[in-house]
């Protein structure tokens, strides 16, 4: 069965039991996911119409030919002129109206809107709850696709690394980082968090003016999209001779990474990950230090399911995909976070990211 025929079965089977009669897909990635396309995406109304029978898209008639290029499902365009609503009843006549509508979480509240107006149904939800429980469970030529994008930011990571230099800023290392990604093919740099000294107890501080000097320890968070899929890492840097207690702190960090690493398996559950992590830096006296969960999913979305948190007792499958990132942040002082990412497999786990984990002292 065709890829993207076999992903809209199992979407019906969720349908079904969840009792959901249409589902309609509006986001980029989950386009990619259902259709193998993304066209250019902007105010105009897009939607991937699925129901128990019919598959449909509608889509602004200037993106008409592109996607009949691409995708095999067929295609109801609009013209400006005329708005939408015309083509979504040619589609609800095939598709009969629905008692309940579900759409993705992460949608325009105005095609939303512009759905329950004309579908008016007795119902309606997010549709994420059943995506998600697809897009989880990556396949190998996702895994496969996801280890390119990781070897790709092991790349990207070493043009960071080697511009950190006192008397740069910032954010003249998120160019060159950014540069970088841009030349080795990536579709797009989805972030580049440099955060040095001071900035490394926000653990999402983007980047600023504020120049590198010696004594900084520096984060460098960075990833950016492959073939569709997305990479995330971080690593740090230190400029001249790190104290001790410095040092303390980072081996803490990584033996917490390594410990939630060596946790990883399938039948656990995503909070013992957590726990790995976090119980190795409390026995360090550093829990309070650790403000954040331990890991988020990856794939078509940097921030997906599983999460890696208290709390959240889903059993790690194979083709499960996520980030493992314990931290520290002493404010006015420093931050310290490791990050890879790592698949479950049949027989344990799996780590993308290659690049080395021993602090880069400059």
């Amino acid at each position: 069965m065709d890829i993207f025929l076999e992903r809209i079965h199992n979407l019906r089977t969720q349908m079904e039991n969840l009792d959901v009669d249409l589902v309609a897909i509006t986001t980029a990635p989950n386009l990619r996911y259902f259709s193998g396309f993304v066209p250019h995406l902007d105010e105009r109304f897009h939607a991937l119409l699925i129901s128990e029978r019919e598959v449909i898209w509608v889509a602004p008639e200037l993106n008409r030919e592109q996607i009949e290029v691409h995708v095999q499902f067929p295609l109801l365009a609009w013209r400006d002129d005329e708005g939408p609503e015309k083509a979504i009843r040619q589609a609800l006549q095939k598709i009969g109206s629905p008692r309940s509508l579900a759409i993705d979480g992460a949608g325009r509240a105005d095609a939303l809107l512009r759905l329950q107006s004309i579908t008016q149904p007795q119902t309606c939800k997010s549709a994420d709850e059943m995506i998600s429980l697809l897009r989880q469970i990556k396949s190998e030529d996702e895994v496969k696709k996801l280890s390119l994008a990781a070897s790709q930011a092991d790349r990207a990571m070493e043009a960071g690394v080697q511009a950190c230099q006192p008397g740069v800023t910032e954010r003249e290392v998120a160019w060159v980082v950014e540069s970088f990604f841009r030349q080795d093919g990536a579709e797009q740099v989805d972030f580049t968090l440099i955060a040095s000294g001071p900035n490394g107890a926000f653990p999402h501080h983007h980047y600023s003016e504020r120049v590198l000097q010696s004594g900084d320890a520096i984060i460098l968070d960075i990833g950016a999209t492959l073939n569709g899929y997305k990479s995330d890492i971080t690593r740090m840097v230190f400029l001249g001779n790190p104290p001790k207690e410095f040092l303390f702190f980072y081996e803490a960090v990584y033996q917490a990474n390594l410990s939630a690493r060596q946790m990883v398996a399938a039948g656990r559950t995503a909070e013992e990950i957590d726990r790995a992590a976090r119980d190795y830096l409390r026995e360090k006296g550093l829990s309070a230090y650790f403000i954040h969960r331990t890991g988020h999913g990856i794939g078509l979305d940097t921030h997906e399911q599983p999460w890696i948190m208290e709390g959240n007792l889903s059993l790690l499958q194979p083709g499960m995909t996520f980030s493992i990132e314990p931290g520290v942040y002493f404010v006015d002082k420093f931050g310290i976070r490791i990050e890879d990412i790592v698949v479950v497999t049949k027989n344990g786990v799996q780590v993308l990211t290659q690049f080395s984990h021993e602090l880069n002292i400059k």
